[in-house]
């Protein structure tokens, strides 16, 4: 039962840790040693009992259920597509190393040593990147599922039943199994590209009204200077010599500031960006609340898609909104700042706050939560959060002379 249990040790460490780096999950070290350990010994018992390999993986996928907190549909087809991965990497080894190694166990933990250091190294690559779980039609996921249950439970059947069958034939098989899940990894990862794609399209679209908008107002803005220059020939025409300097100041000094602000909107290259920018903008003209932006270019756009960036955007605004449009709040103050510093990208919003002792820090980003307690609100400041650990981001909240300030970095060396 010993040998058992540090074989299935073995096996489950290459499958739930492999699972693990193709769900780009940020690695809790605890989470992973706890899943391998509880389902090691779960797998050991069932062998025991002789329930089947059906049973095992179950086990498996339960115990990644209740440690990693994720949805069934979210751990199903990247554990298949693991397995598929492992029983290749197992079958190709096992063609060369049985040339050289005659004992069961010393071949097993080889095998299983190989297959946890490609791993590691595919761990520490970009070679994952384009692989994702997320966001795809629930359609595609459940086609992908049901091609790879397919291969799995049949090659486990076969072996099951006789693994002769597989190991005479192991070359050919081995060869075939690899070339399908390249083949399925190649189809999946092309999919999620033009999803992608398409994502990036329709939230392109659906801003283009937005920097048509831009451009009007810009071209307005232009034609209205003739009547500019008209009013201040007349300011100088009807006051008091001594008085023009301070009339024309008070004049142009309001529209100087939203003029500068409008203009340099042209500057900023990210069309998501530019959109909730300016959309945030008017609405804060109209309830007299002063916004300032510093926007660099090429900062998040390769962390965060068109729609993510949109998300975080609009959320950590409208919050910052809800806050300082209160009759209560005195200084009606937003800045946003978009910057790259070294090799790290920042994202940081400030807005005034009416009373800090109403924000509890501990909770602000638990789903529900809200200073309002109002039960539609509440998720905003959660889907940032998620959004930004998906990405292996930190958000930094700090409170200071009357002021909250949202701190969110992405670490470019961290891959």
């Amino acid at each position: 039962m010993l040998n058992s249990f540090i074989l299935n040790g073995f096996d489950v460490i290459n499958i739930i840790y492999l699972w693990d780096v193709l769900n780009k999950k940020n690695r809790s070290i605890l989470k992973l040693l706890s899943s391998i350990v509880v389902a090691t010994i779960l797998i050991t018992m069932v062998q025991q009992l002789e329930l089947g390999f059906i049973v095992e993986d179950l086990m498996i996928i339960l115990v990644i259920k209740l440690i990693y907190k994720m949805k069934f549909k979210d751990i199903i087809l990247a554990f298949l597509l693991t397995l598929l991965i492992i029983m290749s990497l197992q079958l190709i080894l096992t063609s060369f190393i049985d040339k050289f190694v005659y004992d069961n166990i010393t071949k097993i933990i080889a095998i299983e040593l190989i297959i946890l250091l490609s791993i590691i190294i595919f761990s520490k690559t970009n070679l994952g990147r384009n692989i994702t779980f997320k966001n795809i039609d629930n359609n595609i996921i459940f086609n992908f599922i049901l091609i790879c249950g397919i291969y799995t439970i049949t090659l486990k059947i076969i072996w099951d039943y006789d693994k002769n069958i597989i190991l005479n034939n192991i070359v050919t098989i081995s060869a075939m199994l690899s070339a399908l899940v390249i083949f399925q990894i190649l189809t999946y990862s092309s999919i999620v590209k033009l999803t992608k794609e398409k994502l990036k399209l329709e939230v392109s679209n659906e801003y283009n009204e937005v920097i048509e908008e831009i451009v009007q107002e810009i071209k307005q803005r232009q034609h209205d200077f003739i009547n500019y220059k008209n009013t201040i020939k007349g300011i100088v025409g009807v006051v008091d010599e001594k008085d023009i300097k301070e009339a024309i100041n008070n004049y142009i000094k309001d529209e100087d500031v939203y003029g500068d602000k409008i203009n340099a909107l042209i500057y900023i290259d990210n069309v998501v960006v530019r959109s909730v920018v300016y959309r945030n903008m008017c609405k804060f003209k109209k309830y007299d609340i002063d916004f300032d932006y510093e926007i660099e270019n090429n900062v998040l756009d390769d962390v965060l898609s068109y729609r993510e960036l949109s998300n975080v955007l609009n959320n950590l605004l409208n919050n910052a909104f809800e806050e300082v449009s209160r009759e209560e709040c005195k200084n009606k103050n937003i800045k946003i700042k978009i910057f790259n510093k070294s090799e790290t990208a920042n994202l940081i919003i400030e807005n005034q706050v009416v009373d800090i002792n109403n924000i509890n820090l501990n909770e602000i980003f638990t789903r529900g939560y809200s200073t309002k307690n109002k039960g539609i609100r509440g998720y905003g400041l959660y889907n940032v959060q998620a959004i930004v650990t998906s990405h292996k981001g930190y958000i930094k909240i700090n409170v200071e002379d009357g002021k909250i300030i949202f701190n969110i970095t992405f670490n470019r060396s961290v891959k």
